[in-house]
């Protein structure tokens, strides 16, 4: 591994000593987690809310044989005792799928940063393709043996993964956050409820969901009696907080509906 990597690890384990000093959330329901994306964020405003926050701690690049983190660079405050998670982004720049070495050093990235911490969990992002599935299971598999009991893994995944008899289901991980935005065409069948009748049936996405504050929200039977990760555009603030809560719950009971 280069130096330029190394030193990466140092600057990325300075930013975020100071905001990992929390335990497991507690139970609630529904549930909704906050995803603090690349720039600045502070979570303050969300002390004793019971909230959960996802945020993004760097992006994994697998190029030319290398593995490359791109750490976070923007700040992220928030109160102590907030349960968060860490998310990795993984992004495949070769033609083929990654290595198994460079899925060794991508696992000992994410658990080298994770350890030591008291995060309620990690989250990977990856749109992996067919022929990248068999890398991305076993990637799975070697980073849940890194981490300790009771630790969360978790994964987003594209809507079309969500249905039943995905191989999402097969991968070791706690769930997966079907990303209801950015779908193209298929957005408005799942908008209206469309989308057939094994949509959202794959098991490991059972009792969660995610959705955008920039899009149209999916049909509120996709929202019922799940986790809600939302991501917003803008930094998060207490007024977005405050209208995305009421957006959702009038959209659940079916207030904003013709």
């Amino acid at each position: 591994m280069t130096v330029r990597y190394w030193i990466s690890i140092l600057i990325q384990l300075m930013l975020f000593q100071p905001v990992m000093l929390y335990a497991r959330p507690p139970e609630i329901s529904p549930r909704v987690v906050l995803w603090a994306w690349e720039r600045r964020e502070n979570l303050l405003f969300l002390e004793g809310s019971g909230i959960e926050a996802a945020f993004y701690a760097g992006t994994i690049i697998f190029d030319r044989d290398s593995t490359v983190l791109r750490p976070r660079l923007n700040p992220l405050v928030a109160p102590e005792g907030l349960p968060l998670t860490a998310v990795f982004r993984l992004e495949n720049m070769q033609s083929g799928p990654p290595s198994g070495v460079q899925a060794e050093e991508a696992v000992l990235i994410i658990s080298g940063m994770c350890s030591g911490r008291k995060l309620y969990g990690v989250q990977i992002d990856y749109d992996s393709r067919i022929s990248e599935r068999g890398f991305y299971a076993a990637l799975l598999r070697d980073l849940r043996k890194k981490m300790p009991p009771g630790f969360r893994l978790s994964i987003t995944a594209l809507a079309s993964w969500s249905h039943m008899g995905s191989f999402i289901d097969d991968l070791e991980v706690d769930e997966a956050v079907p990303m209801l935005f950015r779908m193209g065409p298929d957005g408005a069948l799942v908008r209206k409820g469309f989308a057939g009748g094994s949509f959202m049936k794959a098991s490991r996405c059972s009792g969660v969901v995610g959705i955008s504050l920039d899009e149209p929200l999916p049909a509120p039977e996709y929202l019922r009696n799940r986790k809600i990760y939302i991501f917003s555009p803008h930094s998060w603030t207490p007024e977005i907080f405050g209208d995305a809560l009421l957006k959702i719950r009038r959209h659940m009971n079916g207030e904003d509906l013709p």
